[in-house]
């Protein structure tokens, strides 16, 4: 129910998700403010049948397992790769159901951390406590503990307290660890 990657994330990193775009709860809320642009609504439409699916899977899996159960099979599968793991991210789709997931991806990130993988991650859900958690989280459009983030038209100026985000395009996430470590930064992603 993880996988590792994808075009600009890197093979470094594997993710998880708590559901699918069809069924955010950020998007259900109206907390997201991108929620009819999306980026990971594209695949969900191009491949409808079989992302949808894997991402209902994956919400099941989420729902319906503890966090040691998930922790564990986190754990497992990281250790039975040959290529090395540094980072989770999670809800490359989706977002937080409720403030009950928010406890079980910190448990899972502080298992995590015992072997050196950071877990890091954006959220909408600007109704949620994330204080003191084990995980890196930007809030979009909202401050949260790592910063937050914005999203910005093809030609819009990049606010000055905010970094233009130097994976936007061809170079991908794996050039860039602005998302990934303890440091309050905010990020505007140009939309692509």
């Amino acid at each position: 129910m993880i996988k590792w990657g994808n075009h600009k994330l890197g093979p470094d990193t594997c993710i998880i998700n708590m559901g699918a775009v069809e069924d955010c709860p950020s998007k259900a809320l109206g907390l997201c403010k991108i929620a009819g642009k999306c980026y990971a609504k594209k695949p969900e439409v191009q491949y409808k049948e079989h992302v949808v699916g894997y991402r209902n899977r994956q919400k099941d899996f989420w729902l319906n397992n503890t966090w040691e159960f998930i922790a564990d099979y986190i754990v497992k599968k990281i250790k039975a790769r040959l290529y090395l793991t540094k980072y989770l991210r999670f809800n490359e789709s989706g977002d937080f159901w409720s403030q009950q997931d928010v406890t079980k991806l910190s448990n899972i990130a502080g298992i995590l951390k015992t072997i050196d993988v950071i877990t890091y991650g954006y959220t909408a859900r600007r109704d949620l406590d994330f204080n003191a958690v084990h995980f890196l989280v930007k809030g979009s459009g909202f401050w949260a503990p790592n910063g937050r983030t914005m999203v910005l038209k093809k030609n819009e100026k990049v606010p000055e307290d905010y970094i233009e985000c130097p994976g936007t395009g061809k170079s991908g996430c794996y050039r860039c660890n602005l998302c990934k470590i303890n440091i309050p930064y905010n990020i505007a992603f140009h939309i692509h």
